[in-house]
């Protein structure tokens, strides 16, 4: 009978001494059988070790399941450790018990080893197992600690959590990317952001944060797309688009430095080598932006009015050498929430934040509108109901105090920190106009 109790991480057993018993827990990774010697690589979540076999040196029933195991099968072996330069890792295991938890039923469709290289079409197949390969799993040890540093951030400075609702009956965004579904007899929408909730929520806690997904009917097929993610969602009252700057400013540099600090292992295997951020980061307009892209070499000509375009936006990223603000939008580019400048109309109070070495934005924000007069008339503007959004209406009717916030994609910050090649590897089981499973 197993003792699990006993388990040892594979990580921990460089901190034990020669000769000590040990029982692990894992997946036989790869067999190299030579004669009368094999060598197997076993794999657990911390990492991989060496077991050596040596027939002469074992019991029959010992030697012949160590040589007849097939990738991935679940393994327990008991064994003593043993110092041995030529290991990989610098230490074997010596194995007296080798017992098979669970066999595989058949040859596992894709090399988990990572000794045969695989398209992301083929990664992304057989998601379920090359999540399993150290450099596809990584990221989401970074993940879970930028939102461990996220809710210390907020919970420090007396933020509520929220938790928002995922079906709603109205649109937040703007109806071209809403996910239609069915609730009961009903038409509802798959939530596009938490902002009507965060500005409900305001009215009862002044300040809340929460790590929210969003879904985005948006057939793109760009590095930084994918139709379900999650944001850091953050909304506070009695503050305004330069105030909520200063609180993602600080927190940006609490999240970024606290996890290269506690994902030093990982963020090494990576080969990721992001930089400690001090904050004040650069602020430059919408214009100024705009203006000092046409001092770039770009294929086509610069629009003062349209978004930024990928090339302008990846040509602004390689010129700034921390994250940045770009700030002043004009109105038409903006949500539908968003306060128009009091004494510039043609340009709303809201920002982005992009990060730098020719990456892509991180994040929208600013200052919302709370005057009654003013959400209505932006909700006749878009062509919206008015009964629909009755609910909404009522916080601006009995009380809503000014307020601003933001939205920042956690997976477009993992992608960045950990220096990934688009978004999709920093999301365990993406979803995109063609990935709908696993």
């Amino acid at each position: 009978m197993v003792d699990y109790s006993k388990k040892i991480p594979i990580m921990k057993i460089t901190e034990l001494a020669d000769g000590t018993q040990v029982s692990i827990g894992g997946w036989a990774e790869h067999l190299v059988h030579k004669g009368k010697i094999c060598f197997l690589t076993v794999r657990d979540s911390t990492g991989k070790i060496q077991v050596t076999g040596i027939k002469t040196k074992l019991p029959e029933e010992v030697w012949t399941t160590l040589i007849d195991l097939k990738n991935e099968t679940i393994v327990w072996i008991t064994g003593n450790i043993k110092k041995n330069e030529q290991a990989p890792s610098g230490i074997e295991i010596i194995p007296e018990k080798v017992t098979i938890l669970n066999p595989v039923q058949g040859p596992i469709p894709v090399d988990i080893t990572g000794r045969t290289p695989m398209d992301d079409g083929t990664v992304f197949t057989f998601r379920e197992m090359t999540i399993r390969m150290p450099e596809n799993k990584l990221p989401f040890e970074v993940k879970t600690h930028v939102a461990q540093a996220t809710r210390e951030f907020f919970l420090k400075r007396d933020y509520v959590e929220l938790y928002s609702p995922l079906m709603v009956a109205t649109a937040t965004e703007g109806g071209a990317t809403l996910f239609p579904i069915k609730f009961f007899e009903k038409d509802a929408f798959l939530a596009q952001s938490a902002q009507f909730y965060k500005q409900a929520a305001i009215t009862a806690h002044e300040k809340v944060f929460g790590i929210i997904p969003s879904f985005r009917m948006e057939k793109s097929r760009t590095r930084k797309h994918v139709a379900e993610f999650w944001q850091i969602e953050v909304e506070a009252a009695f503050h305004d688009h330069i105030s909520i700057m200063q609180v993602l400013d600080d927190m940006m540099v609490y999240v970024v430095n606290t996890t290269i600090k506690t994902t030093k292992r990982q963020l090494a295997a990576l080969g990721a080598k992001p930089k400690k951020l001090k904050g004040g980061f650069p602020r430059v307009t919408f214009q100024e932006a705009k203006e000092l892209c046409t001092s770039f070499e770009l294929e086509e000509k610069v629009n003062f009015e349209d978004d930024f375009t990928s090339p302008e936006e990846t040509a602004l990223s390689n010129h700034f050498k921390t994250p940045f603000f770009i700030t002043e939008w004009p109105t038409h580019t903006r949500g539908i929430y968003y306060r128009v400048n009091d004494e510039d109309p043609s340009i709303s109070n809201s920002f982005d934040l992009i990060a730098p070495d020719g990456f892509a934005e991180l994040c929208t924000g600013g200052q919302r509108v709370h005057e009654y007069e003013k959400m209505v008339e932006v909700i006749k503007n878009q062509g919206f109901n008015l009964e629909s959004y009755d609910w909404y209406l009522n916080l601006f009717k009995y009380g809503i105090p000014p307020h601003a916030g933001y939205g920042l994609g956690i997976e477009r910050l993992v992608w960045w920190l950990c220096g990934l090649n688009n978004i999709r590897q920093a999301i365990m089981f993406p979803r995109t106009p063609d990935i709908l499973k696993p």
